[in-house]
């Protein structure tokens, strides 16, 4: 019996001494947070001069979302094959969305396109694809969204931390209520969906009205995406991509899912992928691998497609850009 009662104390010495070590964890979860989150406003008030009243009104109101975190770690861009993703955004509803919005904005979206070389099939393809022109802006506060990727998702902490500073000089710029904006489980916001830093760098005023609206202003909207692809490196009344019949063993081993292509169009022809453009052949060029592309059909890149993945780094992501603004204008046309 000794023996026994002996074995009994000892699982439940164990066993408490399970839960004592998750129990910790868990509030040691909760004060790294905490530390953290005081390390952050000591930050945004002794390093950016930002009001402490201020901010630890704005801290007190935060929520912290665990969610997001399962959102951010599987996003569409790796979780869906090509057809898949494909299907999201090459939709009759966003075509049909697209035509209207181009009838009605025809002159903005000329003075852009002028502006800066940026094609008007390119911008509604953006414009398409992140909010379905204005209609699906998101739903999370930005600031509940920085703050819990910022103290809750160590992988990229240090980039949201960054952003969620962004944010409230961006709040203070354009005289905005913080507590108002809204946008993705990442902190992209309005119709484009810039991120803070980009809100900051690269939207401008399109009605120069003193303020840069991306929420409901389409002059600045419109304006900023052109503004976007033009500063990061478009190269006007060049191709975007074309196509290509090849061969299983080129596509093995000339493509690439990456957002910077390896190849130049020169040593692509070379290899003996036979396409026709009119760019220089020492341009940079990728054949676009596409996981579930079903089609012997073949996409080839050149620069201002990979300048598209600069607003998200995925082909697949600038491909449904490009055809869908493609689609538009056909639907148009």
């Amino acid at each position: 019996m000794s023996s026994y009662i002996k074995t009994i104390k000892t699982c439940l010495i164990a066993c408490l001494g399970l839960v004592l070590i998750s129990n910790s964890s868990v509030v040691w979860g909760n004060e790294t947070r905490k530390a953290n989150t005081e390390k952050l406003m000591d930050e945004l008030i002794m390093e950016h001069g930002f009001d402490e009243l201020y901010i630890k009104s704005i801290f007190t109101k935060i929520n912290y979302l665990p969610n997001l975190i399962d959102s951010i770690s599987k996003p569409a861009e790796k979780t869906k094959t090509w057809p898949q993703y494909r299907a999201i955004f090459i939709t009759p509803v966003r075509i049909a969305a697209g035509v209207v919005f181009a009838t009605k904005h025809q002159a903005l979206l000329n003075r852009a396109s002028k502006e800066t070389g940026v094609p008007i099939a390119v911008l509604l393809g953006i414009l398409g694809v992140e909010t379905s022109f204005g209609r699906i802006l998101g739903r999370y506060k930005v600031i509940d969204s920085l703050y819990t990727l910022t103290v809750g998702y160590p992988p990229r902490s240090a980039f949201f931390r960054q952003e969620l500073i962004n944010l409230f000089y961006l709040v203070r710029e354009q005289n905005i209520d913080i507590q108002t904006v809204k946008g993705s489980y990442a902190g992209a916001m309005g119709a484009p969906q810039f991120i803070a830093s980009s809100y900051r760098t690269f939207a401008v005023d399109g009605d120069s009205d003193g303020l840069i609206d991306l929420f409901d202003n389409w002059d600045d909207i419109v304006m900023s995406v052109a503004n976007y692809l033009k500063v990061n490196g478009w190269h006007n009344q060049e191709d975007i991509l074309v196509t290509a019949n090849l061969a299983d063993s080129l596509i093995s081993e000339y493509a690439s899912k990456g957002w910077k292509p390896k190849f130049t169009i020169a040593e692509l022809k070379k290899a003996g992928v036979n396409f026709s453009t009119t760019i220089s052949e020492e341009s940079p060029a990728q054949i676009i691998e596409l996981e579930g592309n079903d089609a012997k059909e073949a996409y080839i890149g050149f620069h201002n497609f990979f300048v598209i993945t600069t607003y998200n780094r995925n082909v697949m992501y600038a491909l449904s850009v490009y055809l869908l603004g493609q689609n538009i204008e056909s639907a148009i046309n």
